[in-house]
């Protein structure tokens, strides 16, 4: 027997709609995407255009994986504290060699699908709620990708860091919710 999607508000549009969404909904999963993209944007060009490839590409592998757990894994604080560092190193400027960026891209996208499809594991429409949130992950990553492309200007390079501290201080706003309201 198979539940309905506990996981992902209804919005109407079935489970692919609903995985959509999922990513706009979810804090942490929307907060890593948009981290990464501007760590990648720091690094330089050749990254930047790699990485909305990479990403959907590591979400997809990872949620499948993720849908043939047999319980769900309850790793929020982990996540959130990943996103809280990514935001760190963008807001401090460090620019990751690709030998250091790709995978530690790859890595913590494939962390967080796993995550997400564990949730989903055992509901009706999972793989098409997980393609869904793959396709709005390789349509968000690719659409801030391209107009954030360097060359920088001074004043890009400012509001990229900025970017990267609203996002170390949003994952600290959720970490003290959670410690404070454990699941």
């Amino acid at each position: 027997m198979t539940l309905p999607l506990a996981h992902l508000a209804p919005t109407g549009l079935g489970p692919w709609g609903d995985g959509m969404a999922r990513l706009f909904l979810e804090p942490t999963d929307l907060l890593l995407v948009i981290g990464l993209v501007l760590l990648s944007v720091q690094a330089g060009r050749p990254y930047g255009d790699r990485l909305p490839l990479l990403l959907p590409l590591a979400w997809l592998l990872g949620g499948l994986i993720g849908l043939t757990l047999p319980s769900e894994l309850l790793l929020a604080l982990l996540c959130t504290a990943l996103v809280a560092g990514l935001g760190l190193l963008v807001a401090l400027e460090v620019r990751l060699r690709p030998v250091v960026l790709l995978p530690l891209a790859a890595v913590l996208t494939s962390l967080f699908a796993l995550v997400a499809g564990s949730a989903l594991a055992g509901h009706a429409g999972a793989l098409a709620a997980l393609l869904g949130e793959t396709v709005a992950i390789a349509v968000l990553s690719t659409l801030l990708s391209l107009p954030l492309a360097p060359p920088h200007r001074r004043w890009l390079a400012i509001g990229l860091r900025v970017g990267g501290s609203w996002i170390t201080a949003a994952s600290l706003l959720m970490l003290g919710w959670l410690i404070r309201h454990p699941q």
